[in-house]
């Protein structure tokens, strides 16, 4: 099964999760420190994976013109029913049925872990995007994904695979009655950047956010190189 597909499977679940679970971590840490990478609302930004669509629901009464774009027929529709004057594209990250040069930011808010073709969806970003176009991604920070699955005691990480080590993972998580399966790819720090850069991408800032041994979450801003500069 990719990892798409296990979205779709599980979409009911996190759409319950995204909009109840207190743990969640999107109010308190991963919108805050994302906002703070974004530039200025300019044209059309492209919400890659974006799930039930809470990101689109921030970023528009701060002024940004947002489409998003999600592969699961289920989260795709909530997110539209959610705010109705949210675009909201059904398609794969990979295959973006947006024209060449059309948007000046990608955001891609905890989906790149969730993305099965990563170099071919940061080519689609780069195709996307105009020529100082910038990608905004948070994910959760390779040292945490890299650690035991459902292993639970932050303060004492526990690691038997190896971190450079690309892999599927699969982590339970409850919250206050409230259950989610997240099933994503370990990839190591260096396998995002390389794939940026591959793809025209040059990384322009990075923050690390996080209160136990190592950190859970990596936000970073990256910007399409000037093919004349």
């Amino acid at each position: 099964m990719l990892v798409s597909d296990a979205w779709e499977e599980h979409a009911h679940d996190w759409i319950r999760w995204a909009r109840s679970a207190p743990g969640d971590g999107f109010r308190d840490a991963t919108w805050p420190e994302l906002a703070q990478m974004l530039p200025p609302p300019d044209g059309l930004v492209v919400d890659l994976g974006c799930g039930e669509g809470r990101l689109g629901r921030e970023l528009t009464p701060l002024g940004y013109h947002v489409v998003g774009l999600d592969r699961s027929p289920t989260l795709a529709r909530a997110a539209r029913a959610a705010d109705p004057s949210i675009a909201v594209v059904l398609a794969d990250a990979a295959h973006v049925p947006l024209r060449d040069g059309c948007a000046q930011l990608v955001v891609a808010c905890m989906s790149l872990l969730d993305m099965d073709d990563l170099d071919s969806t940061l080519g689609e970003a780069s195709r996307v995007l105009g020529p100082r176009g910038v990608v905004c991604a948070a994910i959760v920070h390779p040292f945490a994904s890299a650690q035991d699955a459902n292993f639970t005691d932050d303060d004492h990480p526990r690691f038997t695979e190896r971190y450079l080590d690309e892999r599927r993972t699969e982590v339970v998580a409850r919250s206050h009655g409230v259950s989610m399966t997240f099933v994503s790819m370990h990839r190591p720090l260096a396998r995002y950047v390389s794939a940026l850069g591959a793809n025209g991408f040059a990384v322009a800032a990075l923050r690390e956010y996080g209160t136990a041994a190592i950190p859970w979450l990596l936000v970073l801003r990256a910007e399409k190189h000037d093919p004349g500069g």
